[in-house]
């Protein structure tokens, strides 16, 4: 009777550990590709060769300043040792910018022309906390 509640303790532990870990880890990245993967990725790319490579984002946002915003939920990861370790492995948003090209600035520009401009044009943001 003893080895029988000892093994229902473990059993017990092991769910909730289980659930605990589902918790914090309670979905995946809908890319396999790191974030540092992405960036190197769509570096000088157009809109359409991006959306070609990464499918429709969620949303697209127009700005004043001569540029979109696309943002993917939930899309890719963070990978490397250039990242904190509790940082290591967490689900991010992906946000590309597309810069109009700079010679045709002010004129009316068909977006298949603007593209990522740079690695400060591809940035991700954290899912906010539950606390």
């Amino acid at each position: 009777m003893a080895a029988i509640k000892r093994w229902a303790g473990v059993i017990c532990l092991g769910v909730m550990a289980g659930a605990a870990w589902r918790g914090l880890h309670t979905h995946s990245p809908r890319s396999p590709r790191s974030f540092d993967e992405i960036l190197r990725l769509v570096a000088g790319k157009t809109e359409t060769e991006v959306e070609h490579l990464l499918g429709r984002p969620d949303t697209r946002e127009s700005r004043l300043a001569d540029d979109d915003v696309w943002v993917w939920w939930d899309y890719t990861f963070l990978d490397g040792e250039h990242y904190a370790p509790e940082l290591r492995g967490q689900v991010v948003h992906l946000e590309i910018t597309f810069d109009r090209p700079e010679e045709l600035a002010g004129q009316t520009v068909p977006h298949v022309a603007w593209r990522v401009a740079g690695p400060f044009s591809v940035n991700f943001s954290r899912r906010r906390s539950k606390s």
